[in-house]
């Protein structure tokens, strides 16, 4: 497997040659995207964090993904997008799932569409996205 020399950890230290299933974190606020990362890296998931959609899309190339968290506000590309080109490049078993403040039906209607697999709304219960990154990547 090929080594993103941009993965960190939650603590911001660089992560190498990792056999952890790697969770792909997309957030364009930098403070939650680093507190995902340290909860998921806590559980056990290596984490690859992205503060936008093309960074995450050029991370995708090197980088095989047990799960992906993405934000669907971010500054470039919708995460939505985002979710519909992660479900094309890893297929029908990578657990999507999307993060949002904004609940309103447009976008919940949307996941369907993109491929989401579940969607949790902001602020976030960090129990329960461990839990359903748990049954979704069966880790």
């Amino acid at each position: 497997m090929a080594s993103n020399p941009n993965n960190k950890d939650g603590n911001g230290e660089s992560v190498r040659d990792d056999s952890r299933p790697c969770v792909l974190v997309v957030d364009d606020n930098e403070a939650v995207a680093h507190a995902l990362a340290k909860i998921l890296s806590h559980e056990g998931w290596r984490v690859s964090i992205s503060f936008n959609g093309m960074d995450a899309l050029k991370q995708i190339e090197c980088e095989m993904l047990s799960a992906a968290v993405v934000d669907i506000h971010l500054p470039d590309i919708s995460g939505l997008v985002l979710s519909s080109k992660l479900r094309e490049r890893y297929g029908p078993k990578l657990p999507i799932i999307v993060l949002s403040g904004d609940t309103s039906m447009e976008n919940i209607r949307s996941l369907e569409h993109v491929g989401a697999t579940y969607f949790i709304s902001k602020p976030i219960n960090s129990e329960h996205l461990v839990e359903r990154l748990r049954e979704f990547a069966a880790t």
